[in-house]
């Protein structure tokens, strides 16, 4: 008897142990990052973007489900959430973008990027933390780390 609850006690410190150890992210990973728009993919088409146009059009993963985009000319505001990623990809969603409206010089992708991101459904990011693909049915948004 005494063995058996040697053995209950051991069990029980390795279970806890493990638990302890275990920690449950509060935050996702995505949250507090920024990123530079460097292509966007449409049916069998790619537009590489300058690095001038890239500062122009960026992203960024607030706290509290809240993004910030630089539409070019423009800022933008929108809410997103996403899946925790499994082997770097998970599913995304952005709601409506408000943005302000002025008239950006050519060429532009800000209204391309604003319209695309409330389709969005899926994200991948490279282990590195230096890519993140944000795909919709008809687009791919290709963005690079902003450093």
């Amino acid at each position: 008897m005494k063995f058996r609850a040697a053995a209950i006690a051991t069990a029980a410190f390795a279970l806890g142990a493990v638990g302890g150890c275990m920690t449950v992210p509060d935050r996702h990973p995505l949250t507090g990052t920024e990123w530079r728009l460097t292509a966007i993919d449409t049916s069998g088409s790619t537009t590489t973007l300058t690095p001038a146009l890239q500062a122009r059009h960026t992203i960024a993963f607030a706290d509290g489900g809240e993004v910030q985009v630089q539409l070019d000319c423009n800022r933008g505001r929108s809410t997103w959430t996403a899946g925790q990623p499994g082997n770097g990809a998970g599913a995304i969603s952005f709601g409506p973008v408000a943005s302000t409206r002025m008239l950006c010089p050519q060429p532009s992708f800000g209204d391309q990027l604003a319209s695309g991101l409330a389709g969005a459904q899926r994200y991948t990011a490279t282990l590195d933390g230096r890519q993140l693909v944000i795909e919709t049915p008809e687009l791919r948004f290709t963005f690079a780390a902003a450093e």
